[in-house]
């Protein structure tokens, strides 16, 4: 069963990609997979995208935008609309069921600290239902926010970092696995 819905989705995604409605990259990933199974090396990780009729990306909204990236070296930083937002994890890597320590650093284009923004996290674990995970930041200064949350367990792990300026929301997702 699984492999036939899995021919079916490979299926569709090859006609949309060849009437030129999506794009597929690919890159090597490192992260274990398995969660606590010991790890079975890396991967690929595949990246679907809209592009227009003339092959061009299509960017999302500048209200509500959303990035991922990966977070493998212990800090990320990403451009998500107006804003760059920059993550570091502290231990690195992290270990499950311990403390984690979050710094994010949030400035303009111009690379101006912002200070006026709400910053809060979203942990989840995208293959498991689990309890909410949702810490609040706290302003430090020049732009940078902290704040200590654990990872309940080993796994692969979405940070969503989420910005609010006014009435504007961003968001900013990072891969972590532990």
């Amino acid at each position: 069963m699984k492999r036939t819905v899995a021919f079916i989705v490979v299926i569709v995604m090859a006609a949309l990609i060849i009437f030129g409605v999506f794009a597929i990259r690919a890159r090597r990933s490192q992260m274990m997979m398995g969660g606590g199974m010991g790890g079975m090396g890396g991967g690929y990780q595949l990246e679907l995208m809209a592009v227009a009729s003339d092959g061009k990306e299509i960017e999302p909204s500048s209200e509500v935008t959303s990035v991922t990236g990966d977070l493998q070296a212990g800090s990320a930083a990403q451009k998500s609309g107006d804003l760059i937002v920059a993550i570091t994890l502290n231990p690195y890597p992290a270990k499950a069921g311990g403390p984690t320590e979050f710094d994010v650093t949030v400035t303009d284009l111009s690379g101006n600290p912002v200070d006026d923004a709400e910053i809060s996290l979203d942990l989840t674990m995208p293959s498991m239902p689990m309890p909410p995970n949702k810490p609040g930041m706290e302003f430090v200064s020049d732009g940078k926010y902290h704040t200590s949350a654990p990872f309940t367990m080993r796994g692969w792990w979405r940070i969503e970092v989420i910005i609010k300026r006014g009435s504007v929301s961003q968001s900013v997702l990072f891969d972590l696995g532990l």
